[in-house]
């Protein structure tokens, strides 16, 4: 019957359904083949599964010493409905290493192990796609490098995903640096260098990456010697403010962030109902936590709740808030305590929580968000070893038991 239907009808049937039903549907004929893998098709469905939340998924990594090994997946369809945790297989998976997620990005996960190893990965489909080894190469004058810091976002203005590496050369007791900055595409699966300059060779980045508006952002702080500082780490411990690196144009931009950094706070970035997400952390179990609301502004900085010591039943060293309830009364949190993680519904105007009580959820772990992708439809499998196993076994078997009647005749 769906063969009788014009072409425009199918695609915005098939637009419309979740990514496990796609992928059988690739074997229903070679017109919804070449449908279902089309760019534009892949472009119309993202759109729809970011509209409507469909297949919304917790990517949650078990964490070991600090950095996840493990992963596991929680499909939440709706606020109020969290489904059972189930293992999940990831590409750079082998034993004993540990695999850390940098960012996420309409269904894709960056991951990583180090530097040298990195993967774009489409946990929905078990498609991955794993990057190019690339080369640091040291400038002359300078006797030491941090480890490079790596960010993962879109490209709006290319149709294009990219991975951002920053690496930082200094010597001790010199404030001045000199950064090697490169990105890798996606599309064109390779690496180039980036011509444009670090703004603050006095400053290091101090944060984590975040993707929003076709741009990456940090925090970065200025670094603070004396002429006796033997740091190696060269920790940032001086002004901070906002780094942004636009994917399209390749330039850098610099914002204020909505207050100064003071000693003994911490502050992060992350990315909260589409917008930058500013916080800063007081004490165990405190937080206030700000948003961009227009973005390049800094005079848009808004503090949009604050959860005060005391306020709620556990401490905590961070929270990492995941997205508003339908209503924006309640924040979903990633808490992290000391070797524990919890996920709770945090009542802003009530100041009060709610525990989200998962199946087979590790006691430590950190999170992303997934929707439902074909991004990647055309990478590498992700080949589960647990399955191979299996499947290796039962092709070992016999499959049939001959027929004694049978046997020694021609």
């Amino acid at each position: 019957m769906m063969s009788h239907l014009p072409v425009e009808i199918i695609t915005e049937i098939l637009s419309r359904l979740p990514v496990k039903s796609l992928l059988r549907f690739l074997c229903v004929s070679k017109s919804w083949y070449a449908l279902i893998k089309h760019p534009d098709f892949i472009k119309l469905h993202l759109h729809r599964s970011i509209e409507t939340n469909r297949d919304r998924t917790l990517i949650i990594g078990k964490l070991i010493t600090g950095v996840p090994r493990y992963f596991f997946s929680v499909h939440f369809p709706t606020e109020n409905h969290f489904d059972n945790a189930f293992k999940l297989h990831q590409p750079l998976y082998r034993r004993g290493k540990l695999v850390e997620i940098l960012d996420y990005c309409h269904g894709l996960v960056c991951i990583h192990h180090w530097i040298d190893e990195i993967a774009i990965w489409n946990p929905l489909i078990r498609k991955y796609r794993m990057l190019s080894k690339e080369p640091i190469l040291k400038p002359s004058g300078f006797t030491y490098s941090k480890s490079s810091k790596i960010g993962f976002g879109y490209d709006l203005c290319n149709d294009d995903y990219k991975v951002l590496r920053v690496t930082a050369f200094y010597n001790i007791g010199q404030p001045l640096k000199e950064f090697e900055v490169k990105v890798y595409s996606l599309r064109s699966h390779s690496w180039r260098k980036i011509e444009d300059q670090w703004p603050k060779k006095e400053c290091s980045i101090s944060s984590n990456s975040v993707s929003l508006n076709g741009a990456l952002h940090w925090l970065i702080a200025e670094n603070t010697y004396t002429p006796y500082d033997t740091d190696l780490t060269d920790f940032p411990r001086g002004a901070e403010c906002l780094l942004a690196f636009d994917l399209g144009t390749e330039k850098f931009r610099v914002f204020k962030t909505p207050v100064q950094k003071e000693v003994g706070l911490v502050t992060r970035l992350e990315v909260l109902k589409g917008q930058l997400c500013f916080i800063v952390s007081a004490d165990l179990g405190a937080e206030s936590v700000w948003l961009m609301k227009e973005y390049g502004e800094a005079s848009s900085w808004t503090q949009v709740y604050k959860i005060e010591r005391g306020s709620v039943p556990w401490t905590f060293t961070y929270c990492k808030p995941l997205m508003f309830s339908e209503n924006e009364k309640k924040v979903l949190l990633d808490m992290h305590q000391l070797f524990q993680t919890k996920l709770v519904w945090y009542e802003i105007e009530k100041k009060r929580c709610e525990r989200v009580k998962i199946q087979n959820l590790p006691n430590w772990f950190c999170t992303a968000i997934c929707v439902g992708s074909l991004l990647l439809l055309d990478g590498d499998n992700v080949i589960d070893p647990a399955e191979q196993k299996k499947k290796r076994k039962r092709n070992e078997s016999p499959s049939e038991v001959p027929n004694p009647n049978l046997l020694g005749k021609q």
